[in-house]
């Protein structure tokens, strides 16, 4: 007879069926539902982020120097009034090749102008091979023949009366509309097969230039006073006040030369005069004409001084409004003992022209003087002047007032700058602004005068332009002319290199991509999912 369980393989039977017994059924059924629940719940999460990235648009550009995207003062002055407060929206027509290699940097870059004006830019792009319809009216209603590939920007903001002439629409059509030739906007080179390639951009710096000056119309006027200054410099390479000029020109400013000998007052349409590297001095009557002009509203003067001439008159007007040329030379000392002149220096922080450019290093070519500026003084305070510093020294560096000395020093006493070990140490300044009248009031801002002055002339010219001083220049003479929408970063020019490979070199790379790599991960998976499996 089979032996009977005892009592305690009879508890071990017990337990084991109380446990089978309080196993839980599946249940499917609340499974599915939560499943479809979820499948519900991401189906309706995708359509609700479909439906906000169609109404909210944002672009990131992940290219180290930012190269997709537009410089500040583009943006700002698409966000200015004279764009958004139009009565018609400005229009962009680009005949462009959809074929060219550059179709869709340039498509790219006129939709960013489109998108930041909010729609206050109409875009259309016309093939002038799939398109000839569109590019015969094109030529009819902007009466010109299109030879090339071009960009065109239509800035009226009236509707053309159906009465009026045709002498008045050609004045309209040119004052108010600009075109662009596609090979303005980059730079092409030849690699070492002899084939042309795109070597840099600089597409957006002629765009906004266009776009500004058709907006605006007719070119605002400076007036450069030439008989003080020494024209032709044949010695000396490009003058400086031709390069100021070609600044000007992309700021829609055109200079004109003006004699001050021969006038006996500033022209009514003048945004400004300027005085670059005055060689002779004024008289008392040709001062007297700069001081009427500088009393008006609104008036600007920009002020670059050569420390070698003799400017007597000059410096009194300017220390009359708180700057005063000093008789010295900025220079510094090397750890050889060799005298350096080409002064290394900083924008200040706080004033309006130097956004964008606080505390950064910079240098000026040529010879520099110091500017003693009177910013605490109550004579000026009352009668609403205010002075203020632009660009100073570097630390190491001083005014001699003995420069004309074989080995010259600082000495404490006479010089200016701040010297490691000097008693009192006193900033040199290299350019300082004065502004005449009451800019903290939003009435009486647009009234005030603003003068700039540089103690130095030879940073103007081409051979040693530099980037952050074309910036200093961009912004002074916007801030100069009240255009605070064309304040601060400049657009930049965007470079690409071009890597030539081998044959050889190429065919490596394409094993190497298609055939090694996947290879490799396949065994390294093979391996770890072997030792998984183990």
């Amino acid at each position: 007879m089979a032996d009977k369980p005892n009592s305690t393989q009879t508890e071990l039977l017990d337990d084991t069926s109380a446990e089978s017994s309080s196993v839980k059924k599946i249940n499917r059924f609340g499974l599915g539902t939560l499943a479809i629940f979820q499948l519900a719940l991401a189906f309706i999460s995708v359509v609700l982020l479909n439906f906000l990235s169609c109404t909210n648009h944002q672009r990131f550009d992940l290219t180290r120097h930012a190269d997709y995207t537009l410089a500040e003062t583009t943006t700002q002055f698409l966000a200015s009034p004279e764009v958004q407060q139009r009565q018609l929206p400005i229009k962009i027509k680009a005949v462009l090749k959809q074929e060219s290699p550059y179709y869709l940097r340039l498509r790219a870059q006129l939709e960013n102008y489109k998108r930041l004006s909010e729609n206050n830019i109409e875009l259309e792009f016309i093939d002038p091979i799939h398109d000839r319809d569109r590019l015969q009216d094109f030529a009819t209603t902007y009466q010109r023949k299109v030879a090339a590939e071009t960009i065109l920007i239509d800035a009226r903001n009236a509707l053309v009366d159906a009465e009026s002439s045709p002498d008045e629409e050609k004045i309209d059509l040119v004052k108010h509309i600009r075109s662009i030739p596609i090979d303005m906007l980059f730079v092409e080179d030849i690699d070492r097969y002899n084939q042309k390639y795109i070597s840099a951009w600089n597409d957006e710096a002629v765009i906004t230039s266009a776009l500004v000056s058709a907006v605006e119309g007719t070119p605002r006027r400076f007036y450069f006073i030439v008989d003080k200054a020494r024209i032709d410099e044949q010695t000396k390479g490009t003058p400086a006040w031709k390069n100021f000029q070609r600044l000007l020109n992309q700021q829609n400013i055109e200079l004109l030369p003006l004699q001050i000998s021969a006038t006996e007052k500033i022209p009514e349409d003048a945004e400004g005069i300027a005085i670059i590297g005055p060689a002779f001095d004024f008289d008392e009557r040709e001062i007297d004409t700069i001081t009427e002009y500088w009393d008006r509203p609104s008036a600007s003067i920009f002020i670059t001084l050569d420390p070698q001439a003799k400017l007597k008159y000059l410096k009194r007007f300017l220390r009359e409004y708180g700057i005063s040329p000093q008789d010295n030379r900025v220079i510094s000392k090397s750890t050889s003992g060799q005298t350096l002149t080409a002064a290394r220096a900083f924008f200040t922080q706080g004033p309006e022209p130097n956004k964008g450019l606080a505390h950064q290093a910079t240098q000026l070519d040529g010879p520099s003087s110091g500017l003693e500026v009177m910013s605490k003084n109550d004579r000026l305070t009352i009668r609403n002047i205010n002075p203020f510093s632009l660009i100073q020294a570097a630390d190491g560096w001083w005014g001699e007032s003995k420069y004309a000395a074989p080995n010259p020093s600082f000495d404490p006493r006479e010089d200016q700058g701040i010297i490691e070990g000097a008693a009192n140490p006193t900033p040199v300044h290299i350019a300082a602004a004065v502004v005449r009248g009451r800019e903290n009031s939003d009435l009486t801002a647009p009234l005030t005068s603003r003068m700039v002055v540089v103690a130095n002339t030879d940073f103007l010219r081409p051979e040693n332009e530099r980037e952050e001083m074309s910036q200093f220049l961009n912004s002074t003479v916007n801030w100069l002319i009240g255009r605070e929408s064309l304040i601060g970063i400049p657009p930049k020019s965007v470079f690409r290199k071009k890597i030539t490979i081998q044959a050889a070199h190429k065919s490596f790379i394409d094993q190497l991509i298609l055939i090694y790599l996947p290879v490799t991960t396949l065994l390294i998976a093979l391996v770890i999912w072997n030792s998984r499996r183990n």
